[in-house]
């Protein structure tokens, strides 16, 4: 086939031009038009994908921090669940490690033990935020009713001697009847965990005090305790270290047997462990206390002590006994105000102790001797028979002696009796200047039964026996028939 040459398709397309020029000027505007149309399509296109790979990235930014809220979220959860399987700890972990849980069940307490006087179980704590310390409230409410054969000089407390003796006004002087509610307590303590051990902080009142009207407020603890294995520090207002509250018979009666050594006052305690055998320990308690000496003075002449008391003792505890031998030295003094002073020393020695029998049963028993005590006697504190002054105006320390014992029997686990009995003397010299007045020996007894009808009240009937000789060895006898409720909050 023969192909045109070059020359000759040239010359067909230069004729042909003037045909295409025209067709284009025809249909050139709709073609213009159409390419802007998709021109403008195309960039809106670009510009919807543009904002939904936007939206993608936030979609996706959203996902990844509902995963990482889920995430925290599941492991509190977690962390709560496990938390009520485990005991709580006392403190963060940062701060220190929580208390030891005790072991065993907590020793059985009789229903007429006294209210309010011992250390609180940690079950009966709440936790106070996140500040590491925890606390537990107990509010006691009491109501005693008491009808007495005589007259009672305290009408609250039975106290043999106030009993007016053979001579005395009131001797004698009829039935009469009384009703208290000054043994309701309210106590706060207060503990946390330390790098050096639990510190505890213990707050308690009751309504002895000595103001007007039916309550009077009366501190009966106010201080810290820093307690670890090796020793405890306390350090505030509590009972004297003399004093062992632990064989205190469970008597209804708040004043309790007239021969127990009982004593409140500011002071700074030590007991270091001298020695541990499985769980017993033999403690050297020691103390300085706020000496409140209680002399028979003449007029004119105040007390005062150079030197705080001192009391040294040794303790073994045992799981289900313990006896104590406490040791108390005094500074006795009176000045005027010309200086002219007066001095004596004083001191006392005491055992006490205490053990469980059977189930539920438990004996106690203490025996004290010495000078210049007879403030820390329950009897006869307050009635200036620390010392007393001669004939010859010397200062002279009075001798005085007591003992007394008590047994708690278990009919029930709910339902006890409690006995108790003591006896008192004082010796003091022929030519000292005494009131005739005042007691030389008393006598107590008591024995009760209490029914703890619920966990946190109970109900008790006491029968309480005084006897009251006094210097002049006259005599006199009372008789007490009490009946006790308490309502215990927080046992």
């Amino acid at each position: 086939m023969h192909r045109p040459s070059f020359g000759f398709m040239r010359q067909q397309t230069l004729r042909c031009a003037p045909l295409l020029l025209v067709g284009l000027a025809t249909f050139s505007p709709g073609v213009m038009a159409q390419s802007s149309e998709t021109t403008e399509l195309k960039a809106q296109l670009e510009q919807v994908k543009a904002q939904m790979q936007a939206q993608q990235q936030v979609m996706q930014k959203m996902q990844s921090r509902l995963e990482e809220l889920e995430a925290k979220e599941h492991a509190q959860e977690a962390n709560a669940a496990q938390a009520k399987t485990a005991a709580p700890p006392l403190t963060s972990p940062a701060t220190a490690p929580p208390s030891p849980t005790p072991s065993g069940p907590p020793p059985y307490r009789p229903p007429s033990s006294i209210a309010g006087a011992y250390e609180p179980l940690p079950e009966g704590y709440v936790r106070l935020g996140d500040t590491g310390n925890l606390l537990k409230i107990d509010l006691i409410a009491q109501l005693d009713a008491m009808a007495d054969s005589t007259y009672m000089g305290a009408a609250d407390l039975f106290v043999p001697s106030s009993i007016p003796v053979r001579g005395q006004p009131l001797y004698d002087s009829g039935r009469r009847s009384n009703m208290s509610a000054k043994q309701s307590v309210f106590r706060m303590d207060f503990q946390r965990q330390t790098d050096y051990g639990t510190l505890k902080v213990v707050y308690k009142n009751n309504f002895f005090g000595s103001g007007s009207g039916d309550m009077p407020y009366n501190l009966q603890a106010f201080y810290g305790e820093l307690d670890n294995e090796h020793y405890s520090l306390l350090a505030g207002y509590n009972i004297s270290a003399f004093t062992d509250i632990d064989v205190f018979p469970n008597t209804l009666d708040y004043e309790g047997p007239n021969s127990f050594t009982f004593k409140y006052g500011p002071q700074i305690r030590f007991s270091p462990v001298l020695y541990r055998s499985g769980e017993s320990a033999l403690t050297l308690p020691m103390s300085l206390e706020k000496p409140n000496a209680d002399i028979s003075v003449i007029e004119g002449f105040n007390t005062y002590s150079r030197r705080p008391d001192i009391t040294l003792g040794l303790r073994w505890q045992a799981p289900t006994w313990h006896i104590l031998w406490a040791n108390i030295l005094r500074d006795l003094r009176v000045e005027n105000a010309t200086a002219r002073t007066r001095s004596t020393s004083g001191f006392a020695t005491q055992l006490t102790g205490t053990t469980a029998l059977f189930e539920h049963d438990s004996i106690q028993g203490w025996a004290s001797y010495g000078k210049g005590y007879a403030n820390f006697l329950q009897d006869i504190s307050g009635l200036g028979l620390d010392a007393a002054f001669t004939t010859e105006g010397d200062l002279r320390a009075i001798r005085a002696r007591g003992f007394g014992a008590g047994y708690t029997h278990a009919w029930r686990e709910d339902l006890t009796s409690s006995l108790a009995y003591g006896y008192l003397r004082i010796s003091p010299q022929s030519n000292m200047l005494i009131n005739p007045d005042q007691p030389k020996s008393t006598k107590f007894g008591s024995i009760n039964l209490a029914w703890k009808f619920s966990e946190r009240a109970m109900f008790g009937v006491e029968y309480l026996w005084g006897q009251n000789i006094a210097l002049t060895d006259l005599r006199g006898q009372g008789q007490r028939l009490q009946t006790t409720f308490r309502y215990d909050l927080n046992p």
